[in-house]
């Protein structure tokens, strides 16, 4: 199997090879939908008028101001937001690791949606964690191997406390987790005693406008609930929260706290600013158009480029920002990958989304930053790398017809 010990940030560079290439690499939003004059006027009214507090250090609370947009956005998706329970943080990345070094003893064993963002299996594993895969059926997360594999582990004598999902327009695979399956995985965590931490940066991002009940929405005791405005705002301001039951709030503070030690009080003035000319839905409605316009590029590309006999098999996702693809004999993506980026495109491995070599046939392809101009000719160069094989001495090779 194809390998890469390389950091997550470091390693999509491997797949772009020269200057002529187009990346699929990476999740970055279209940032050309924000409205950045309204922006940067509202930017220099909040320093001009009061940048003695927004550019000092501040208490380690959501500011006042931003608790509406936080709670008009969780609402969206049937969420609840206590202004008592919030905790500010740089984005879900910073949020991933205070859980982990909040909630979690090195040792202790965290079951894993898979394949998983790579930035939190690297936080859980910073923080000492094992790492366990959870079971999945057709329709994701299961219910039933939740349960066996639980009791499994704690018969083998590991502590096993937290359950992690990505279960909206996950990244990688762009699936989402329906209603019914989340309130039986949730009805599984309180038999077992396991919490449920729900990272959901995708979704308010539905192309159709649909939004999906949160699991924090079903239980708020019994999920930590990471948000973030980086992808329905701008990563740039790095901001984002922990909506926390209330018995593991104080951990959950003075974890965040000991990271950051103080939110960035210009970031939160600017996005309670925002929010208080302008709400959410118009900008929110322009990241959906986007990425959807962008998602069915490509794949009606990837339709006309690959076709139904292909060995790769793919379905478009109703939402965020990936489209995933799988060998269907199970053949390692890793070679393909790099022959895609000699082809002057860059995609990732699904071998970067495991926790244990699991999933090494897929292949992650984003579609919300690339050029629209881009996105067939991209397509092209990709479905030329894909339709050769990897030979007995692991270089790719055509096949025949």
């Amino acid at each position: 199997m194809w390998t890469d010990t390389r950091p997550a940030a470091e390693l999509p560079k491997l797949f772009e090879r020269g200057g002529d290439v187009i990346s699929l690499s990476g999740g970055l939003p279209d940032l050309d939908v924000l409205p950045l004059d309204a922006i940067s006027h509202q930017l220099s009214r909040l320093v001009r008028l009061g940048g003695r507090l927004a550019l000092q250090y501040t208490t380690p609370h959501v500011a006042k101001a931003l608790v509406p947009a936080v709670a008009d956005l969780m609402a969206r998706e049937d969420g609840h937001a206590d202004a008592d329970n919030l905790i500010p943080t740089s984005g879900s990345q910073m949020g991933l690791t205070a859980v982990a070094l909040a909630l979690g003893a090195p040792g202790q064993t965290i079951l894993v949606q898979t394949p998983a963002y790579p930035g939190a299996t690297a936080a859980f594993r910073t923080a000492g964690l094992d790492l366990h895969a959870a079971g999945e059926d057709e329709h994701g997360l299961d219910p039933q191997q939740l349960r066996s594999t639980v009791r499994e582990l704690r018969a083998a004598g590991r502590t096993v406390r937290m359950l992690y999902t990505n279960p909206t327009f996950q990244n990688p695979t762009g699936a989402t987790l329906s209603v019914p399956r989340r309130a039986a995985i949730l009805a599984a965590c309180r038999e077992l005693d396991l919490l449920l931490v729900e990272d959901n940066p995708y979704g308010l991002l539905g192309f159709d406008g649909a939004t999906t009940t949160l699991f924090q929405a079903l239980d708020p005791e019994q999920v930590v609930y990471l948000g973030t405005f980086s992808k329905i705002f701008a990563p740039g301001l790095r901001s984002g929260w922990i909506a926390a039951p209330r018995h593991l709030r104080h951990d959950l503070a003075r974890v965040a706290e000991i990271i950051s030690l103080s939110p960035s009080a210009l970031a939160q003035g600017a996005l309670a600013a925002y929010y208080s000319r302008s709400g959410w839905s118009e900008l929110i409605d322009r990241y959906r158009d986007s990425y959807r316009e962008r998602c069915a590029l490509m794949a009606d590309a990837l339709d006309a480029e690959l076709g139904a006999d292909s060995p790769w098999r793919w379905q478009r996702p109703g939402g965020g920002f990936y489209l995933w693809l799988r060998h269907r004999d199970g053949a390692d993506a890793g070679p393909y990958a790099l022959a895609a980026a000699d082809r002057g495109v860059s995609v990732v491995p699904g071998g970067h989304f495991s926790i244990d070599g699991e999933h090494a046939d897929g292949l992650r392809l984003c579609f919300s930053n690339v050029p629209r101009k881009k996105i067939t000719e991209a397509v092209g160069r990709l479905a030329g790398a894909l339709t050769e094989q990897p030979s007995p001495a692991g270089e790719l090779t055509a096949v025949a017809g």
